[in-house]
């Protein structure tokens, strides 16, 4: 009997329920996201297997307990809990009581505003994990579960919990293009010896001198679909400038703005111009953070030698992979590249499998036998 998607995402939120939102020693937890994406490449029957095998990897951190109650009707109470994270269990708590009292997308349309600009929460991921849990609900449709709400209310408790903005203004002024912005961007000098998680956070970027006023040079966007396109395609080009350097932190460049475009179809369109700002300043956080600059980045046109494969191509190493970030950055690259076709939306995830160790030894069996 064939494995429904419906059938998949409640077995994968099965077995992490109750597991706090951070795996030891403190980087965000992946079994939803990644379950969700086998999902949308066409693979629930693989999900049971890896969310198992993933669980049983990683140490996690239990769910922080709840301090006090935060009366969202009350602005300056639930501010005042904003990027706490020892508030996390508050927030959840909150949100559970939110999504089970009204519908999800009623209380998505009243927080985004709210917490947008705060996108790179947990190194992006607390977005990252607010899109996989509003597809997961959108798919499902009339008979979505309350497990499939909590999920919706853990991913945004993170974000309130992680929440932090970068230090430039909410909006564009300039007329530079993305690649004129890639060129004048500032790094981090590479004798700076910030820790990896700590870079996550993103606490030194109001260090950083013209960070701001560099980033908000960019000229705003006439159409944000082909915005959205420009941003991926510039990061993806950006990445692939640098082999030799370790893919996972940068990699959100590409996959955090992949999730803000498809939260558009959920939102408003007077948020589209503010989600789209909030995620360029994200990859450009990211690649301040973890790059230094090259002629490369700002290629225009694909490298001919880098190898390319086809779609189908794609999905069968990356579910083989297995990895969570192959999995996830295969996913996104391929919604980018069904929008425009260029190979650099192919080239990035084969790299990152050629790159990470597989996760299952010797390959995934399941895959093997059923791909």
């Amino acid at each position: 009997m064939s494995v429904t998607a419906f059938d998949a995402i409640q077995d994968a939120l099965e077995q992490g329920a109750g597991l706090g939102f951070e795996m030891k020693p403190g980087f965000t937890t992946h079994w939803p996201m990644g379950s969700e994406a086998l999902i949308a490449l066409g693979r629930p029957d693989l999900v049971h297997d890896w969310a198992a095998q993933f669980i049983a990897r990683h140490k996690h951190f239990e769910r922080p307990a709840p301090v006090k109650p935060i009366d969202v009707a009350d602005e300056a109470d639930w501010r005042s809990a904003l990027g706490d994270f020892d508030r996390v269990g508050d927030w959840l708590v909150a949100f559970e009581r939110e999504l089970a009292e009204r519908p999800w997308r009623e209380v998505l349309v009243e927080w985004w505003p709210r917490f947008v600009f705060g996108c790179s929460a947990g190194l992006t991921h607390a977005l990252i994990r607010t899109m996989h849990a509003v597809r997961s609900l959108d798919r499902t449709g009339d008979d979505a579960t309350d497990m499939q709400r909590s999920e919706l209310a853990m991913a945004l408790a993170y974000w309130a919990g992680r929440y932090v903005e970068q230090p430039a203004p909410h909006e564009l002024h300039g007329e530079r293009t993305l690649h004129e912005v890639l060129a004048a961007l500032p790094r981090i000098d590479p004798d700076n010896r910030i820790g990896l998680r700590d870079k996550g956070f993103f606490l030194h970027m109001p260090e950083i001198d013209r960070w701001g006023e560099t980033v908000a040079s960019l000229a705003p966007p006439a159409d944000v679909q082909e915005a959205f396109s420009d941003l991926t395609l510039a990061f993806v080009q950006a990445q692939l400038a640098h082999p030799d350097l370790f893919p996972i932190p940068q990699v959100h460049a590409t996959t955090a703005p992949a999730a803000m475009r498809v939260m558009l179809d959920y939102l408003p369109e007077e948020l589209h111009v503010p989600s789209f700002v909030s995620a360029y300043q994200a990859c450009a956080a990211l690649t301040t953070t973890f790059m230094q600059p090259n002629t490369d980045e700002v290629r225009a046109e694909p490298a001919q030698e880098l190898p390319t494969p086809t779609p189908e191509q794609l999905v069968e190493r990356a579910v083989e992979h297995a990895d969570m970030h192959s999995i996830k950055v295969t996913e996104a690259c391929l919604r980018e590249y069904a929008r425009r076709p260029d190979p650099r939306y192919l080239q990035l995830p084969q790299r990152i499998i050629d790159t990470m160790p597989p996760f299952f030894r010797g390959g995934h069996a399941r895959a093997k036998q059923t791909a």
